[in-house]
């Protein structure tokens, strides 16, 4: 009864805005972290913070909008400013074009075709969705250029789709302390000929940070990793858009060389690429070894049966944790966890094989489409795998 139609709102101002003018560090917007670390800590941005962003943003190979394309932003405003594209696409004069509440694939399908949608940003799960509607009912989006997906890992057979389209995929990585732009796979020069299961193998990566972001990976006594693509190390980040602390919280979250640690493990390759390998709470340590759950969701998603997948490590007598890969199959689609255990086989060292499958009705997400897998390990807290003595 309280809601007011977007036209009557505008239709109250006169038009002769003047732009105020006050000190470019004045607090201009605050996003909450999604709490899936722990209590939601506010992150409060300024002025300046949101300028610089919008200035990384909109670098070619971030997400480089103009003034002639329409960005349709399948993000929560609250999601760090809508990943900051609530900014930097208007300081590009960029059309925007936002989704309200439905985000079924039909409805998305139809703002991107109606709206003549050239860019779009938003969580695999949206574009899943996208795509299995797209798929089911032959459908074309000739005048889609660009998507960006973040949130979580984008699946590689997802990557794929988009590509046969022949759009531009881009996969991105950040954190709302970042404002959130971390990274994003855009192909540099050596690999921009690439094709194929190559080219994927670079677009699956978590990409290169714009200009403005430094990041190193450490050990756990803080010393500096080789960027060699191959060893893991705590992500640390720093630039003129990540934040010093949180709000009402005394107590400065970079570290005395100015880095904050992101709470995620990742490579690094000779080239910058990044790769995440898992949040460090998520890792999978069995038998002394470190398992990543991503690239086990990564490759279960690729099995054309199923629709989303999620890995936990759960307690083995002998190997400390083990994964237990957990399946949502597509509608009207059916998969034994002998099918997917072998369409896995062989992609994967041996010993990172999942010793179970685990098949449920729905996957919980966060509020900002983020697989929830605090739910995950309370709802098979007392799971125990059947193979594993007592």
């Amino acid at each position: 009864k309280n809601a007011v139609a977007y036209e009557e709102w505008l239709a109250q101002a006169d038009g002769k805005f003047e732009w105020k003018d006050f000190d470019e560090n004045t607090a201009a917007a605050m996003c909450y972290t999604s709490g899936t670390t722990g209590d939601p800590k506010g992150v409060l941005y300024s002025h300046r913070s949101n300028v610089i962003h919008s200035f990384m943003a909109n670098a070619k190979d971030a997400l480089g909008t103009s003034a002639s394309d329409v960005m349709l932003p399948v993000v929560p405003l609250f999601h760090a400013n809508s990943w900051g594209i609530a900014f930097s696409a208007p300081a590009m004069g960029t059309k925007l074009v936002m989704p309200g509440m439905k985000l079924d694939g039909a409805s998305v399908f139809e703002l991107l075709e109606t709206e003549k949608v050239t860019h779009t940003a938003g969580v695999p799960t949206v574009w899943l969705m996208l795509l299995q509607h797209m798929a089911a009912n032959n459908l074309k989006l000739p005048l889609l250029e660009f998507v960006v997906c973040g949130g979580s890992a984008m699946p590689r057979s997802m990557i794929k789709a988009f590509v046969d389209m022949g759009v531009t995929v881009r996969h991105a990585w950040g954190m709302t302390e970042m404002s959130p732009l971390g990274t994003l796979a855009a192909l540099k020069p050596p690999f921009s000929e690439l094709g194929g299961e190559e080219q994927l193998d670079i677009l699956q990566t978590q990409g290169f940070p714009p200009y403005g972001v430094q990041m190193k990976i450490t050990d756990d006594a803080g010393k500096e990793l080789p960027w060699d693509g191959k060893t893991f190390g705590r992500l640390k980040v720093s630039g003129p858009a990540v934040a010093k602390a949180y709000f009402r919280v005394d107590a400065n979250i970079l570290d005395e060389d100015g880095f904050f640690d992101t709470g995620d493990v990742a490579t690094i390759d000779q080239h910058g690429y990044m790769r995440i390998t898992d949040r460090s709470k998520d890792v999978i340590k069995s038998g002394g070894e470190w398992i990543s759950s991503i690239d086990l969701e990564n490759l279960a998603v690729g099995h054309p049966a199923v629709a989303e997948a999620a890995v936990i490590g759960i307690y083995h007598p002998k190997w400390d944790e083990r994964p237990l890969l957990i399946v949502q199959l597509k509608q009207g689609q059916k998969a034994t966890r002998e099918e997917i255990l072998k369409f896995m086989d062989g992609k994967i060292a041996k010993w990172w094989m999942p010793d179970d499958v685990a098949f449920v009705e729905g996957i919980p997400h966060t509020a900002t489409g983020k697989i929830l897998k605090t739910a995950l390990r309370e709802q098979f807290k007392a799971y125990r795998f059947p193979n594993a003595a007592a």
